[in-house]
């Protein structure tokens, strides 16, 4: 896949998990009836929450965009967290929700449709199974493939008939959830890297997010050696530290009273994260999304998400790193970046 704008804090008949989704993305071998006989647990595994063994086909999810806002707030309204991948501000979001409440974020690339039936697109499947977890440890076994330990005490395992599918469930969860990517290998890496999270959560490491000083912020930045962004000091304010495994850097500005890793998505952040040609990508992805871009300090470029006008993204000349600035506020994220505030810690 190409490369492109990145975002926090990171979608017949009878056929279950994504493949069933609509026709799409076909990620069930066409033996799968058979299979099944053979290994019940996988069954009870991929026919989960509303599928059966009827004759009678599954019904098509109605699809239709999605706003990181919207995302959000169906997440909020359904009462349970629903995985993505994070923001890719150069894909277009498709949700669809099917009646035995599976749901999938689908990343759709500029000029695909909504419900286009080809399996060629990043999905995300969030499906309701009881005893999630202990279902997928045992199938793993079942498989005899390895588990990969992941933050908040979660296993996945690449499903060993099928590798474009890896699979993830979370102690006392009675949800699954599977990652379909046309590339095995980014399937996987996006499940290790720990960019798959709830809308609207955080982003996560094996560690977890923590509070830092401005000098353990200004260590980091010498450590890493590249400019870790801000939006500089706001005394009364915690700086909640979070760095994942593909070099991410986060920064989010709690108020006073919000504990560290506060679930909600409501927080002035700023989100380091390396790119190779990062200003030229930018470039390239505001004008694919047709959309201005802004002149800011030191010859840097920006753009506002026009689908998500909380986020701001930046990049410098001989930088290879994108900066994001979030912010509730549409008006003040993009505040922050015109008036030269967003800078490396120093």
């Amino acid at each position: 896949m190409d490369q492109e704008v990145r975002g926090p804090t990171t979608t017949g008949a009878r056929r279950s998990g994504l493949a069933e989704y609509a026709r799409r993305p076909a990620v069930l071998i066409p033996t799968f009836v058979a299979l099944a006989i053979v290994i019940g647990l996988i069954l009870w595994l991929l026919l989960r929450g509303g599928g059966t063994t009827s004759a009678k086909p599954v019904p098509h999810a109605p699809a239709s965009a999605a706003s990181i806002e919207r995302l959000d707030a169906f997440a909020s309204s359904v009462g349970h967290p629903i995985y993505w991948a994070g923001s890719q501000p150069s894909y277009r979001y498709e949700l669809s929700r099917t009646k035995d409440g599976r749901v999938y974020i689908r990343y759709l690339p500029s000029g695909v449709k909504l419900g286009d039936p080809h399996p060629r697109y990043l999905t995300i499947g969030t499906y309701p199974q009881k005893n999630a977890f202990a279902t997928l440890r045992a199938t793993a076994k079942k498989q005899g493939v390895r588990t990969i330990h992941l933050p908040g005490g979660g296993l996945a395992f690449q499903y060993k008939g099928r590798p474009t599918s890896v699979y993830l469930a979370y102690p006392r969860s009675q949800y699954q959830i599977e990652v379909f990517d046309p590339s095995a290998s980014r399937a996987l890496q996006l499940v290790k890297s720990g960019q798959v999270k709830p809308a609207g959560a955080p982003p996560r490491t094996p560690q977890g997010s923590k509070a830092a000083s401005v000098q353990q912020l200004k260590g980091l930045a010498v450590t890493l050696g590249h400019p870790v962004y801000w939006a500089g000091a706001q005394p009364g304010d915690t700086y909640e530290l979070t760095r994942t495994s593909n070099g991410s850097v986060y920064i989010r500005y709690l108020p006073a009273g919000v504990r560290v890793g506060d679930p909600n998505p409501r927080y002035l952040t700023v989100g380091t994260y390396p790119q190779k040609g990062a200003l030229a990508i930018l470039k390239a992805t505001a004008a694919k999304n047709h959309v201005p871009t802004i002149a800011v300090d030191n010859s840097g470029l920006a753009f506002v998400d026009k689908k998500s006008p909380t986020s701001v993204y930046v990049a410098y000349p001989n930088a290879d790193l994108q900066v994001e600035v979030f912010d509730p506020t549409a008006s003040r994220a993009r505040q922050l970046v015109t008036s030269g505030q967003i800078a490396p810690v120093r």
